[in-house]
């Protein structure tokens, strides 16, 4: 059965780091904001940043809610430590009550998670400005490509320095740069309700679909050749329909062309001014 192809974690480290770095010059912006929510991917996202610029210019915030565990803020204090940042923890319980019942949401417990991811971001951003700062993305590249994300939540950042990486690589990052190991060997989730997983939700762990992933979008493979190649049909078919159905998810915002020259559709804009 194919596999997942290694990756030079110290070079994907570096890479990285000089991303950061770049954008952060070129927004001509303080510093970035990033939300820690106790999982690998926001910890991961925390120390490439704070060693690409220095953990006095990162920024902290645990954003807990309705139904956060306290394991996350626990872990999120712990990754904090870890990397010489400064948390500040910001309860959301309140108000994602009230705008939760003003909506009729609470019942619903994915219109209600993804209401949280929603406020979540609106804290980050609104708290980013007086800095002012970027706020740093958490999402990964396995996520993505399955649609586990939410639009103009999780999926809203300013900069994403691990959209690229596979959530299997996401762990190999997480090691090198020294996160606790209790965040890493926990079992991945968004927190949203109580005994949530990421598992639980998709149907299969990442280390299991990350290659099938890899295969189909980056190997060009259809269903037939990722099945003959030895992938469990079940898997395939999983995989790939979720990977079809949140494809609208990849470019939130789609602009309808009527021009030669449309926005992010027709040509590339150069994103950094010149040194």
């Amino acid at each position: 059965m194919l596999e997942l192809p290694p990756v030079n974690v110290q070079l994907l480290a570096q890479a990285i780091k000089a991303f950061l770095a770049e954008e952060l010059r070129a927004s001509g912006l303080a510093g970035y904001l990033v939300g820690l929510s106790g999982g690998v991917d926001s910890a991961v996202s925390a120390a490439l940043a704070a060693t690409a610029v220095g953990p006095d210019r990162v920024s902290a915030l645990a954003l807990p809610g309705p139904t956060s565990s306290p394991e996350s803020l626990r872990d999120a204090t712990m990754v904090a430590d870890a990397f010489g940042l400064q948390l500040q923890v910001l309860d959301l319980t309140r108000p994602g009550d009230m705008l939760a019942e003003t909506l009729d949401a609470r019942a619903d417990r994915v219109r209600f998670g993804n209401l949280m991811a929603r406020m979540r971001m609106v804290a980050l951003f609104d708290r980013a400005r007086p800095v002012p700062a970027l706020v740093l993305g958490t999402s990964n590249k396995s996520e993505i490509l399955l649609g586990y994300s939410t639009l103009f939540g999780d999926a809203a950042a300013s900069v994403q320095p691990l959209g690229d990486v596979w959530k299997t690589h996401v762990f190999a990052l997480a090691r090198a740069l020294g996160v606790p190991e209790s965040v890493i060997t926990k079992a991945p989730t968004a927190d949203l309700w109580p005994g949530q997983t990421d598992a639980g939700e998709l149907g299969f762990e990442y280390a299991t679909v990350d290659p099938v992933l890899y295969w189909h979008h980056e190997g060009g493979m259809g269903r037939d050749e990722l099945v003959a190649s030895g992938f469990p049909p079940p898997l395939v078919d999983g995989a790939l329909e979720a990977y079809r159905r949140n494809r609208f998810k990849w470019r939130p915002t789609v602009v309808a062309r009527v021009s030669a020259s449309c926005i992010n559709v027709d040509r590339i804009l150069p994103r950094n001014p010149e040194r």
